[in-house]
């Protein structure tokens, strides 16, 4: 029978020690950290896709439909039915804000009231939808329903 070398059996020991060391300290303070994130893709704002302007909407559009300048009053019309007021989702985050501090039965209320006047803005959109989409010939129609929704990553209206 063969005898192991103390040695190794102190450097096997050793090696079993600092890998419990190891694992004891990944236990406690997690993984080592990766590599830092590169840059957003272009069109994402903090790593949430950017809402595009209103300017960038007209430039899509005009782009994409081949827009004449007959059209352009049309387009002028629905893109600014289609941007929202300035400070509204400002004004939307306070409101929700302070109605938490509210009773459930009056912050139920609001909720409704909120939901209303989302209804009421969606309502206005379509109908500004529906003006533009008239005033397209059949093939602008047939382009206009193939393009990405507003806002999504692959660009919008």
């Amino acid at each position: 029978m063969h005898s192991i070398p103390a040695r190794w059996t102190f450097a096997a020991a050793a090696g079993l020690a600092c890998a419990l060391a190891a694992a004891a300290a990944v236990a406690q303070y997690g993984p080592p950290p990766g590599p830092p994130p590169g840059p957003p893709p272009a069109g994402y704002n903090n790593g949430a896709p950017s809402q595009p302007t209103p300017a960038d909407q007209s430039d899509r559009l005009r782009q994409a439909l081949r827009l004449s300048p007959d059209q352009e009053g049309a387009l002028q019309a629905f893109v600014a039915a289609m941007t929202p007021k300035p400070g509204e989702a400002d004004r939307m985050r306070t409101q929700s804000q302070a109605d938490q501090q509210l009773p459930t039965p009056v912050r139920l209320d609001h909720m409704i009231a909120h939901f209303d006047e989302m209804r009421a803005g969606l309502v206005a959109r379509v109908a500004a939808t529906k003006r533009f989409y008239a005033q397209l010939t059949p093939l602008q129609q047939r382009v206009f329903d193939h393009l990405p929704p507003p806002g999504s990553p692959q660009g919008g209206r």
